[in-house]
């Protein structure tokens, strides 16, 4: 399950994505329940059973059609060493894979990405202008407590939407842009009752407060960064619990949380197994685990094909496969120079190639940093930082970097120009796209030297900025809009920003876009951005990444969610 709707989450698995925390941006919402099917209606609470097979495949199955018990399988590449989502070193969609079914979820999302309360945490919200602020207030679910038996308040709330605020350097936050925009939180009428007021406007307010964590863990800079390194039991809840982590065998295992107030869970266990990303594959074929995230790898799907018992479920999601340059690294440091790669990058030919085998309308470059194909808003901004080798040898010629015709490499003063492309090892999509970039950069000139990564260097090295260029998948949510500071905006207060590029006027257009209400305007200046992050080459889009599920046949309420959510409750077996 690759899509999230919470912070962004940096992620590991067999396509290396990161998920977009709130670069997202979406559907204006209004209080209430709104879609009895997603909130509770005929298919059981929280089953959504419209746009089924259309923009979700999910097996959507009422809980009546279900047997109880059962364990679901999954694999993740590694077991999370830091539990606090908020921090920087807890956003990896692994580790949000397995703090899905224990944490909060305050909204469902629909198919379209539209969110609804979801009633077990969220009983209603209401969305008010009072002058130029906007205030938000939330309904709780007075049942709903956490594993220490403590019931969740607003002072929980006020704890998660102001410890990232910025004002303490300390606190190591995914990203501080949005708490930033918080002038207050107060309790309501009770303790159950929380009032959020905004300095202005934020139209993607349900962003952040989609999720909540215990004021006690984010007591102070210390707790927040250290007090999650070992599972903090009493600091999640949710409709299973971590039963047992198996550090030996590389084993976690949820059961049913007896504490839980909501639908009964379904199944009696996950597993979560630590696999190879390159090794996932086998498993599934295997019978070791029960679903596959086959991402973007042709072979991956054609092993899924032929599995017994087994189907492929597929839907058209936020992900997207690209290029970060380092802006501070070697060469990459000259903007003319990014440029130039830009444009000696054949797009087309490496999503052939990555996804070849795959559906056809699947594999087309990518235009665009936030909208995705088909999306409200998306254009095809390249324009004339699209593939265009020619044009890149002549701006190299007239930057003075001339072809030494013995080694085929451009020089300039001596200098052979070369830049490194980190290569994870093992992940075939990274390996061909390395392989293919390199013979395209040296059509004009361009040594690419490929360096050899391990998986579990990814991290530390993408937040180190030891890389040049590296490529891994954006998975997003549904506010394409929100928060786009978070990967885009001034590096030193955004930690996500792996291209380590600042630029005043994207600065700008961020803070409008930030605050803007109308969303025909709002769509214009993400647009606006998104050219100067073509200009810029922060990062090099390549295409739309497949949202492609494999699981067992009889797998329940999961697989290929597009923009929508499911409930980990509701996972199951269908009966029979």
């Amino acid at each position: 399950m690759r899509t999230k709707k919470g912070a962004a989450v940096l992620a590991t698995g067999a396509a290396f994505a990161l998920v977009l925390g709130a670069c997202s941006g979406g559907g204006e919402t209004d209080g209430g329940s709104g879609n009895e099917t997603a909130a509770g209606g005929e298919a059981g609470a929280g089953v959504n059973t419209d746009g089924e097979g259309d923009l979700f495949q999910v097996n959507a199955t009422p809980r009546d059609q279900l047997e109880k018990g059962g364990t679901l399988r999954r694999a993740v590449a590694e077991l999370p060493p830091q539990w606090n989502p908020m921090h920087v070193n807890g956003n990896n969609a692994d580790y949000t894979d397995i703090r899905d079914a224990i944490s909060v979820r305050n909204f469902d999302y629909d198919g379209e990405g539209l969110p609804q309360p979801n009633e077990n945490y969220l009983v209603d919200f209401t969305d008010e202008m009072e002058g130029e602020k906007q205030v938000i207030t939330l309904t709780l679910n007075p049942d709903a407590k956490w594993n220490s038996g403590e019931p969740i308040t607003w002072e929980d709330y006020e704890a998660s939407l102001t410890v990232c605020d910025a004002s303490d350097p300390d606190v190591l936050c995914v990203q501080t842009e949005p708490y930033e925009q918080i002038e207050s939180v107060e309790q309501g009428e009770d303790e159950f009752q929380v009032v959020i007021t905004f300095k202005a406007t934020y139209p993607d307010w349900s962003s952040i407060v989609s999720e909540v964590y215990p004021a006690e863990g984010l007591a102070d800079a210390a707790t927040f960064n250290e007090g999650w390194l070992e599972f903090p039991d009493e600091w999640f809840t949710g409709p299973y619990k971590v039963e047992n982590i198996d550090d030996a065998q590389q084993v976690l295992t949820l059961v049913p949380n007896e504490n839980w107030w909501g639908p009964e869970a379904m199944l009696d266990e996950i597993q979560f197994r630590v696999v190879a990303s390159d090794a996932t594959g086998t498993a599934f074929q295997n019978n070791e685990i029960d679903v596959f995230d086959i991402g973007p790898d042709p072979n991956a799907y054609q092993l899924a094909q032929t599995v017994a018992n087994a189907e492929t479920r597929q839907a058209k999601g936020p992900n997207w496969r690209h290029f970060t340059f380092n802006s501070t690294a070697g060469l990459l440091q000259d903007q003319a120079i990014r440029q130039a790669i830009s444009r000696s990058i054949d797009r087309q030919a490496i999503a052939e190639s990555d996804l070849a085998g795959m559906p056809e309308d699947l594999i087309a470059p990518l235009g665009n940093h936030f909208f995705m194909e088909g999306q409200a808003g998306y254009e095809d901004n390249a324009g004339e930082f699209d593939y265009d080798p020619e044009r890149a040898a002549k701006d190299l010629e007239e930057a003075g970097w001339v072809l030494n015709e013995s080694t085929g490499i451009r020089e300039k003063d001596g200098q052979p120009l070369t830049v490194k492309f980190s290569v994870l090892t093992g992940v075939p999509v990274s390996e061909n796209e390395g392989q293919l970039a390199q013979a395209q950069l040296k059509e004009v000139g361009i040594n690419l030297e490929l360096v050899q990564t391990p998986v579990d260097e990814f991290g530390p090295a993408l937040e180190a900025g030891d890389f040049e260029i590296m490529a891994f998948s954006w998975i997003g949510t549904p506010y394409p809009m929100a928060n786009i500071g978070q990967i885009y905006g001034d590096p030193s207060t955004n930690t996500s920003n792996y291209a380590k590029l600042n630029n005043p006027e994207l600065n700008e257009l961020i803070d409008q876009i930030a605050v803007e209400t109308d969303n025909d305007k709002r769509i214009e200046l993400t647009n606006q951005a998104d050219k100067l992050i073509w200009e810029s080459v922060h990062t090099l889009p390549l295409y739309q990444r497949p949202d492609l599920v494999a699981t067992v046949s009889n797998l329940a309420n999961f697989g290929a969610e597009g923009f929508s959510t499911t409930r980990p409750e509701n996972w199951g077996f269908v009966a029979g």
